[in-house]
């Protein structure tokens, strides 16, 4: 994977090292591809040739989600992206953004296309539960499942993997993007999921080394954390952390977002934003966790962080670049989305050749990356290293600089 950094980013590091020279400009940020050479994400499950099912059909893989989110559609096109090199599925290119795409949306653009003999993907067989009823979601999978029209159902995150697991269903389940798939009862443990036919890929320790570097970074004595499910959130792990380091956390439980109509969706982000004051000014927090799932629409992550902002604040992200670049300081992946696309499209590719799901690895350590926003950093007071700045994936600003050779 490439790291892409702000040219304004690339021209400060090549000015301290002597590089280029420097043309200024205002436009808004760019972004150029650096190759950092030599790291083989291709890691974890080997590869199997590619193959129909037993009758010359191509397998059919059910998609089950909650909502549209910009993380579970990155990781989703990573998996998709690792089916096409394992050379299950066919296709010259995705007309979707890799920092911003819809999972359904992906999914049914997939249901559209030729993708080989090997996989297909169905529109009827790919789901928002936050947007139908409960009963006609069961209706509609049970039908699928029973009938043999699909053969593997993929879930992304906790909500939809719990209510899918819920079914029985005879066929396999495999769970990708949930944050804890142990503490939410998804699984046994890391080494056994407690089901033959359940599978979920996760890093048990990955939230826990998050914070520590968070606190690394920026040490901070009084975390604020808005959440609506504490394994969502991963408070079981920030709090191990959190101790270790004797920080406390200052938690608030509220509502999650009601996507019913846009008058609910208003008035929960206005709720938002009140309790976002209250946390930043009564509090008396100095840093700040930006959790999974609390802002849906990116296009409201400024102005709601703004308050954090201006009190100076630092807001640490749980999952997603896109949060840092509209207005959060930082993020340590603790979804690796190129390398766990891999891990995940060659396990499903071995299930889908015959290894029963309960049999394959379920742990996936990560290599973290950092995504900064130096934007925010500025106006908070905090200027990251030389070297930080060097480790970086992503670093976002808006003065953007030319680079001349």
């Amino acid at each position: 994977m490439g790291r892409r950094i702000v040219i304004s980013a690339l021209a400060l590091l090549l000015a301290l090292t002597g590089g280029c020279s420097l043309l200024g400009s205002e436009e808004q940020s760019e972004y150029v591809e650096i190759d950092t050479g030599g790291v083989d994400y291709r890691r974890g499950m080997s590869s199997v040739p590619p193959q129909t099912k037993p009758d010359g059909r191509a397998f059919t893989l059910a998609y089950v989600d909650t909502d549209p989110y910009p993380v579970a559609g990155t990781l989703l096109l990573n998996v998709i992206l690792g089916l096409r090199d394992e050379g299950w599925i066919f296709f010259d290119s995705l007309p979707f953004d890799p920092d911003d795409t819809d999972p359904g949306a992906l999914i049914d653009w997939l249901a559209g296309q030729d993708l080989g003999p090997y996989i297909r993907f169905d529109r009827s067989a790919n789901y928002y539960i936050e947007f139908m009823s409960e009963e006609d979601f069961r209706e509609s999978l049970t039908r699928h499942a029973r009938s043999g029209t699909v053969d593997v159902v993929l879930t992304m995150g906790t909500v939809a993997s719990a209510l899918v697991k819920s079914y029985e269903l005879q066929l396999p389940h495999m769970i990708i993007g949930a944050i804890d798939p142990v503490r939410s009862g998804l699984i046994d443990s890391i080494d056994n999921s407690g089901n033959p036919l359940i599978w979920a890929v996760f890093d048990p320790t990955g939230y826990e080394r998050q914070l520590l570097y968070y606190h690394d970074s920026i040490p901070f004595s009084n975390l604020g954390i808005v959440y609506y499910d504490e394994v969502i959130a991963s408070l079981g792990s920030y709090q191990i952390a959190a101790d270790a380091m004797g920080v406390r956390i200052s938690r608030s439980l509220i509502n999650r977002v009601d996507m019913s109509s846009e008058q609910a969706e208003e008035e929960y982000y206005l709720s938002l934003e009140a309790e976002f004051r209250r946390m930043a000014e009564r509090e008396g927090i100095d840093a700040f966790m930006l959790t999974t799932d609390i802002i849906l629409d990116v296009t409201r992550v400024e102005h709601l962080l703004e308050v954090f902002t201006e009190n100076r604040i630092p807001v640490f992200v749980q999952v997603g670049d896109l949060l840092v670049q509209n207005g959060a300081l930082m993020n340590v992946s603790t979804f690796e989305m190129e390398g766990m696309g891999i891990f995940i499209a060659r396990t499903i590719t071995q299930a889908l050749s015959g290894t029963p799901v309960s049999e394959l690895p379920m742990e996936f350590k990560n290599s973290p990356y950092l995504s900064l926003n130096l934007d925010v950093a500025e106006r908070i007071g905090f200027w990251p290293s030389f070297e930080m700045l060097l480790s970086s994936e992503n670093i976002f600003s808006s003065r953007a600089i030319g680079v001349e050779n």
